[in-house]
């Protein structure tokens, strides 16, 4: 089978046109490794496809890390959905990793860092993260430990500053579980949480009144009375909210 001509394309790719009428996307590498540009007589097309197969499949995984830092795991299961073979697969890993496309210490350090910057999170949710993608808990808690912790309260303090502000219908230790329970799931210990909640107002003056009258507006024409008042004072105990607060 012999070559008749190419035409250059993007991503470091050949169209190769062949004398019996066909043509095959070959990356540049492979035109390299076999001498294609001199030697314009191909003997085995198997063995070229399969190589340029190889050389395809370790681009599109370059381009899908050039997106963001990427861990093994990571890597691992995108190679999995694009129906790689695990041979293959461990190929390509290991070469990433050669060539230091794969460093999980340093994916740690600036997943942490993201999650603290970007969206606040605590140590707890960090970890949980990161123990999903598989990824060595030494490196995990190694890393952790190098967390600016002030940061961490900061950012904990101004989130439930934040919540507070914005909260428009609980207060007391109704709000105050309910700030426990979010910040809990953000991943902030307990201990941190109450050590902040224990110093802040959280009984909002305003809100009594206001809830009152948007409770009577809504149930005066199913309840009257006592009934009417009983039934009030109840959504408002259930929302933390009372008369001398």
């Amino acid at each position: 089978m012999k070559i008749i001509k190419y035409k250059r394309m993007a991503n470091n790719k050949y169209k190769v046109f062949l004398d019996n009428l066909d043509n095959i996307i070959l990356h540049e590498n492979i035109i390299i490794k076999y001498n294609l540009l001199i030697n314009k007589e191909i003997d085995d097309l198997k063995e070229i496809l399969d190589d340029n197969n190889k050389y395809l499949i370790y681009d599109m995984v370059l381009k899908y890390i050039s997106i963001k830092m990427r861990c093994e795991n990571e890597i691992r299961e995108y190679l999995k959905k694009k129906n790689i073979d695990i041979e293959l697969s461990n190929d390509i890993v290991d070469r990433l990793k050669k060539q230091g496309f794969i460093n999980e210490r340093l994916y740690v350090k600036s997943f942490i860092s993201d999650k603290v910057r970007l969206n606040k999170y605590g140590i707890n949710k960090i970890r949980n993260e990161l123990t999903k993608l598989k990824i060595d808990k030494d490196i995990i808690e190694d890393e952790l430990k190098n967390i600016d912790k002030d940061e961490l309260n900061n950012n904990l303090e101004k989130l439930i500053d934040k919540k507070i502000k914005s909260n428009r219908s609980y207060a007391g230790e109704v709000l105050k579980q309910k700030i426990l329970i979010g910040f809990i799931n953000k991943g902030y210990s307990k201990e941190e949480i109450l050590k902040i909640l224990d110093n802040k107002n959280l009984t909002n003056d305003d809100l009594y009144e206001k809830e009152y009258k948007k409770l009577y507006n809504k149930y005066s024409k199913k309840y009257s009375g006592d009934e009417l008042e009983y039934f009030i004072k109840q959504k408002l105990y259930q929302k933390g909210i009372k008369k001398d607060s």
